[in-house]
């Protein structure tokens, strides 16, 4: 990831800042965190937790693949770079639900 650059608006981007992953989308900001014990990612605006993303990645491995320009592999062993991973996350995002598996999510993504 380049510092928070700017990735197609209807997509969102992400920002990495220190320790800390955002995902800003339609003009908000949603910060993303996760837990170490399962593969979940966390979609919270404030103190709320938006939408789960279940059978998703660690923050710290998203950080470490997208500061490089690689990608992530999802159990649905397919690759996601930063692109393919906003797309999913603005799908998670519009679809409205509080959760669904992240690969739903990709899926989702790509009808649009």
């Amino acid at each position: 990831m380049n510092d928070g650059a700017t990735m197609d608006k209807d997509n969102g981007r992400l920002i990495i800042s220190g320790e800390e992953l955002f995902f800003e989308y339609k003009g908000v900001s949603y910060t993303l965190t996760s837990n170490r014990y399962e593969p979940c990612t966390y979609i919270s605006r404030g103190d709320d937790t938006v939408c789960t993303l279940h059978n998703a990645f660690n923050t710290d491995e998203l950080k470490d693949a997208f500061e490089k320009g690689g990608t992530v592999k999802a159990l649905d062993w397919a690759d996601y770079d930063e692109t393919g991973f906003c797309k999913a996350l603005a799908a998670a995002l519009d679809s409205g639900r509080a959760e669904l598996d992240f690969t739903y999510a990709a899926k989702l993504s790509q009808r649009t």
